[in-house]
């Protein structure tokens, strides 16, 4: 029987985000491909999904595939065919599902994988089902709403050009910055440049929805005092303007309007 291959959101890490849909697929697919950067790194994505497996009638076979997180895009096309073709052979008997972080189709490592089948198996059935995206989810956490009325929302990959960056900044109420947000002192001289003030608020937030998750709020010009270790699981929000932050979490009694602190 000729299944479907199927991209699958999981969220961005707390397990009770996944969907209805995602959690009836997972429990029905043949095959499960897992993405991994490095063969003895533990699946973030996989641990997300296990009680839903436990739950399954029958254990599902889980295919790991490495993709280093290089530039090399000769090599990483390689890898990428060679998964295309286990992806094929695989779907030949049932459906076959790729497991991502957040949602399949916001900078996701499943959009490569998808391309590559789409291209060179045509005839291969293709199903996408959304997830729980880490742009909401830090919203979510830092109490920051990401647009209101006529605001322009910006999201900005991780290592956009600096000169490209001010550009995009000037037409832009709120910016997003996905992945290594960590950087984002760096950032600070170019929002300025282009339009942002010291007042601007900002949101970051290291592992979101995860036990581990530290959040931090507050004005642009408080940003350099901020403790921030390298994370590559740190998304940000920069408002152009300055907004209400309303804090009262996790039994620490903060609710002190731009504080600054932080929130575990």
């Amino acid at each position: 029987m000729v299944g479907v291959f199927i991209g699958i959101g999981v969220g961005p890490g707390d397990p009770e985000l996944l969907t209805f849909k995602v959690a009836k697929a997972l429990k029905a697919v043949d095959v499960i491909c897992v993405p991994k950067s490095h063969i003895n790194k533990p699946s973030m994505a996989l641990g997300m999904i296990r009680e839903v497996l436990a739950e399954r009638e029958k254990p599902v076979e889980i295919i790991e595939l490495v993709f280093p997180m290089t530039k090399d895009e000769l090599n990483n096309r390689k890898l990428w065919m060679e998964s295309a073709a286990i992806v094929a052979e695989k779907v030949k008997k049932g459906d076959v599902a790729f497991i991502t972080l957040g949602d399949p189709m916001l900078y996701s490592t499943f959009r490569y994988l998808y391309e590559c089948v789409k291209e060179t198996y045509p005839e291969i059935e293709l199903e996408i089902i959304p997830g729980v995206t880490s742009v909401t989810a830090v919203a979510a956490s830092s109490k920051l709403p990401l647009a209101e009325k006529d605001e322009v929302v910006t999201i900005i990959p991780s290592d956009l050009d600096p000169t490209h960056l001010e550009d995009v900044a000037r037409h832009a109420d709120n910016l997003v910055f996905m992945k290594c947000a960590f950087h984002i002192k760096e950032l600070i001289p170019i929002l300025l440049k282009a339009g942002f003030t010291e007042n601007s608020t900002v949101a970051l937030v290291k592992r979101c929805t995860l036990l581990e998750e530290k959040v931090l709020v507050g004005k642009l010009c408080e940003v350099e005092d901020w403790d921030i270790t390298e994370d590559y699981f740190s998304v940000a929000i920069v408002k152009k303007s300055q907004v209400p932050i309303h804090w009262k979490q996790n039994g620490n009694g903060c609710d002190k309007s731009g504080c600054g602190c932080s929130h575990e």
